[in-house]
């Protein structure tokens, strides 16, 4: 039987609150002008997160007692701590996918102890040396839209033989979502989904992808559980 892996989201989706946007607001970057002109440039569909990221984040080198502040207020989404917790007892792999900040993800996980296999998301942190780092997980050298390139990430997974139940709700995740299995959404993502008329599993808490994975999990380790996605991913461009 095939192995299945779940790749969830974390901001808005594993996560209660979108983590960076109420960084963003707590930090004040939000009324920084170079950030408001990439904000706006993002949403106009002229430039990826990458740049967006790059801009942002960069306000944040000397605010780690802020991130900190901003961790202690956020809390996990209703039934993910039991979703995460089936997993691990049925040896599904969970891999956290995010086009976020990898300092405050891990630090999340790591203080709520949640059971998660991997995370890959933006090298952006506070070295122990006191410094900070403002990288990025984009080996696609055919497309530097994204800073966390999920597409390539998922296409990986599948490379390795798994199948793969994507959670998400955001416009990052169209593109990981776009070569998924099987897509559980809400939000931005949902609303896209609907317009380009794609199947998936509609989703408030994790006790919903829970109701359907739980009596299906056969069916979705072997390939034939229903509601596959079904249109192609238009976005995104590799080299090979």
């Amino acid at each position: 039987m095939s192995q299945l892996t779940v790749v969830t989201d974390f901001d808005g989706t594993l996560m209660e609150q979108d983590v960076g946007d109420l960084l963003m607001k707590t930090a004040g970057v939000v009324n920084e002008a170079a950030a408001k002109e990439a904000y706006r440039s993002f949403e106009a569909g002229e430039i990826g997160s990458m740049e967006v990221a790059r801009t942002s984040y960069s306000f944040l080198a000397n605010r780690k007692s802020v991130v900190d502040e901003v961790i202690r207020q956020v809390s996990p989404r209703e039934g993910a701590v039991e979703f995460l917790e089936f997993c691990h007892r049925n040896g599904v792999p969970v891999t956290v996918l995010s086009d976020g900040m990898e300092y405050y993800i891990k630090q999340i996980i790591h203080q709520m102890n949640l059971k998660v296999d991997q995370v890959i998301s933006n090298p952006i942190y506070y070295t122990e040396e006191g410094g900070y780092r403002l990288g990025f997980q984009n080996p696609n050298e055919a497309c530097q839209w994204c800073g966390c390139c999920k597409a390539e990430v998922v296409r990986n997974i599948k490379r390795q033989g798994s199948r793969v139940l994507y959670i998400g709700d955001g416009t990052s995740d169209y593109y990981g979502s776009g070569f998924a299995d099987w897509i559980f959404a809400r939000a931005r993502l949902a609303r896209y989904l609907d317009e380009a008329e794609e199947v998936y599993f509609p989703f408030t808490t994790f006790h919903d992808v829970l109701n359907v994975l739980e009596p299906n999990l056969d069916q979705f380790r072997s390939g034939e559980a229903l509601g596959k996605r079904k249109v192609p991913n238009t976005f995104c461009r590799f080299n090979d």
